[in-house]
């Protein structure tokens, strides 16, 4: 009985980790989560040239090389659609420029007019949060 329920416990728990291929792709397993983004997302700001981040989220989502991108729990998650489909990866295969950026530094981002250095601001030298 002990075995069985050894068993049945490795199965199961086997599901919860995923290994990441050498193209960035999950193989084997799983390793999901969901983000709370609505249906349509607001806007993409570009903040480098191929790097985009949908403003004014609580959560920091970037777009950059046909997915999204979003940082949780210290890892990385990709996705081509931001309803569903989230995938960890490591992060040796997020864009260089979305992995340097500080946690939070998007977080609410509106862009600005007068380009990257707008962020935190209102443009007018306060702050927009």
């Amino acid at each position: 009985m002990k075995t069985l329920l050894g068993v049945l416990v490795a199965v199961s728990l086997a599901g919860c980790f995923a290994t990441v291929g050498p193209d960035g792709r999950v193989v084997g397993g799983e390793a999901t989560f969901t983000l709370a983004l609505p249906t349509v997302l607001p806007p993409l700001v570009v903040v480098e040239p191929g790097v985009s981040v949908v403003s004014d989220l609580d959560q920091e989502v970037f777009y950059s090389d046909g997915y999204y991108w979003a940082r949780q729990d210290r890892g990385w998650y990709r996705s081509h659609d931001h309803r569903r489909g989230w995938v960890r990866v490591e992060d040796r295969y997020v864009p260089a420029p979305i992995i340097r950026s500080p946690p939070g530094h998007y977080r609410r981002y509106r862009g600005g007019e007068h380009g990257r250095g707008g962020h935190g601001h209102d443009g007018r030298g306060g702050r927009r949060d």
